[in-house]
């Protein structure tokens, strides 16, 4: 194009026409601005379809993560709700209060005494992206507040499992002093302890004698206290998981 410019511009130039020539240069400064202008943008076409199409991988595998911890938060605190259950039946026997009729009746609640009911999220997808500085990758600002305040919410979830986890380790000093916990396991359905045949205990002891002490009866009101406390952490990160999922929802179908 240059040489041929160059040969129109003598040309110009030769007939003397100054004017003509004005005019076609500028066109021909117009249209490589123009040139550059179609090729920017569609330099920023591709780099926005790139930048679309990362975004949308990021909220499904969001999605994917919130949705299994949304199922797993739930189960667990309908399992919280049944240990409070079976606390308050142990309160109902404490004292001078008619004791359960057989020894495996009380274990089976006392297992459920010493259970503390853990979650175990799924956020690996979302600290990459914290970690990374790419959670600006998100457009939505409402969305990307909400998912900055999971981790806070999580954690505050975990400390309420350790006041639990405190609690019930004073149940299980107590068992272990006083008790059986051989005699406890005969009771239990746990995993661990189906898998392994423990003989009985050699010891001639009934754990419902604990029902008779006064710590006992503190430390179980006191596990009910920290589960329920538990469960009000488990509703506080359902109702942020839920606002999550809807927003990432609206966005995915966009």
């Amino acid at each position: 194009m240059i040489p041929i410019f160059r040969k129109t511009r003598k040309k110009m130039a030769d007939n003397n026409k100054p004017v003509k020539y004005m005019r076609y240069a500028i066109g021909e400064i117009i249209l490589v601005v123009i040139g550059i202008l179609i090729a920017l943008q569609i330099n920023t076409w591709n780099q926005q379809r790139i930048q679309n199409k990362e975004e949308q991988s990021a909220l499904i595998n969001l999605k994917q993560d919130f949705e299994y911890n949304y199922k797993t938060l739930d189960s667990i605190l309908a399992e919280t709700k049944i240990n409070i259950e079976t606390q308050f039946l142990i309160l109902n026997h404490t004292g001078n209060k008619p004791k359960p009729k057989t020894e495996f009746e009380f274990n089976t609640s006392l297992n459920l005494l010493t259970d503390v009911n853990e979650f175990f999220p799924r956020n690996g997808y979302l600290d990459d992206l914290v970690n990374s500085g790419s959670l600006g990758i998100i457009k939505n600002q409402k969305l990307r507040n909400k998912l900055s305040s999971w981790n806070p919410v999580f954690e505050y979830i975990k400390a309420r499992e350790i006041r639990v986890q405190i609690s019930t380790d004073k149940v299980s000093i107590m068992i272990i002093k006083r008790g059986s916990w051989l005699n406890a396991d005969a009771a239990s359905t746990e995993e661990t302890v189906k898998n392994n045949v423990f003989p009985k205990s050699g010891f001639d002891i009934d754990n419902r004698n604990l029902l008779n002490e006064l710590e006992f009866e503190n430390n179980t009101e006191n596990t009910i206290y920290q589960n329920d406390n538990l469960i009000e952490s488990h509703k506080k990160g359902l109702k942020l998981i839920a606002q999550i999922l809807e927003l990432l929802e609206q966005e995915i179908k966009q």
